[in-house]
């Protein structure tokens, strides 16, 4: 056995360098037929990593590593000196966790001889650990604002008593489902829709009456309309709907459904029902205009005419 310590001894010259490092350092001799190597030589900081006492130094068998931590076994088991080297965590009793980088060396005259450095990167670790959590806080910052700029958007563009989009926001819905429509040469349908008698209702019931109303004929038209309609509160008691890729017949025939389901509904006040009507105007792009403002001002025009000859109706422009 003195024999063999000595061979270790000069093989990898173990001298006051190794035994000063403040890295752990030990020398392990690998047999292809044990399930464990040899612990030969440790420096003082192996020894006081994994608490070994004087007994145990003195041992130089493989009983000694059997009293290391497990997880380090195994990775000594798959220590090789031509692939990467693994990283190796301690986990101290407070939750900290100290990490070393496992490297080994060959010996030249003993290929059963291996050096093991464990390289203490616990800073460079936890400075990582440190800069990843950081960076993940900041991107859950990032999408948290983002999140609120959307919601602030929305909230900016949507009408708070139903949930329509607002006036605010027309124009740019207009001009992109415009641009749409001539580049893919497909009509686009502008219906506006006005609640009639809607100034005595509220003179009768309240504006209290009238809001609940507004939110029920709102719902109506959300309820029966398509997923790509766009549905807008246009003003007090005015609606205005955009319908993407859709001809004068279908837009008029989608308006007429609003107005039934409307007329069909009642809303109590005051121990009553209430029945409401509504008035619609339809036009068409390309026919009735070409521009935002002309389709609207079609639509608007055709309205009027609905108010005209009577209300309850839909008009074409």
């Amino acid at each position: 056995m003195a024999k063999g310590h000595s061979q270790t001894n000069t093989a990898y010259g173990w001298t006051d360098l190794f035994q000063s490092l403040s890295d752990p350092v030990a020398l392990l001799q690998i047999h292809a037929t044990q399930t464990a190597p040899h612990l030969l030589r440790s420096n003082t900081a192996f020894q006081l990593l994994f608490g070994l006492n004087q007994t145990k130094r003195s041992q130089l068998h493989k009983e000694v590593l059997n009293h290391l931590p497990a997880d380090f076994l195994s990775l000594l088991n798959q220590l090789n000196p031509h692939s990467a080297a693994p990283i190796w965590c301690l986990l101290a009793s407070d939750g900290s966790c100290r990490h070393f980088k496992l490297q080994c060396a060959l010996s030249d005259s003993n290929p059963d001889t291996w050096l093991l450095l464990m390289q203490d990167i616990s800073e460079q670790e936890n400075a990582l650990m440190l800069l990843k959590k950081q960076n993940e806080e900041l991107q859950q910052r990032l999408t948290d604002i983002e999140q609120l700029k959307n919601r602030i958007r929305e909230q900016s563009i949507r009408d708070p008593l139903t949930n329509l989009y607002n006036r605010r926001f027309l124009n740019e819905f207009m001009e992109r489902e415009l641009a749409l429509a001539r580049r893919n040469q497909k009509p686009l349908a502008v219906v506006m829709l006005d609640l009639d008698h809607f100034k005595q209702l509220n003179d009768q019931f309240g504006h209290q009456t009238g809001d609940k109303v507004i939110e029920m004929v709102a719902k109506h038209l959300l309820r029966q309309s398509r997923r790509t309609d766009i549905l807008f509160r246009y003003g007090g008691e005015e609606f205005l709907v955009i319908l993407p890729n859709t001809s004068a017949t279908q837009a008029r025939h989608l308006a007429e459904n609003w107005r039934v389901h409307v007329e069909q509904a009642q809303v109590f006040a005051k121990h009553q029902a209430v029945n409401i009507t509504l008035s619609a105007g339809v036009a068409v792009y390309p026919e009735h205009g070409t521009t935002a403002f002309n389709l609207i001002q079609a639509a608007d025009e055709a309205l009027y005419q609905a108010k005209a000859a009577g209300r309850n109706q839909v008009v074409m422009c």
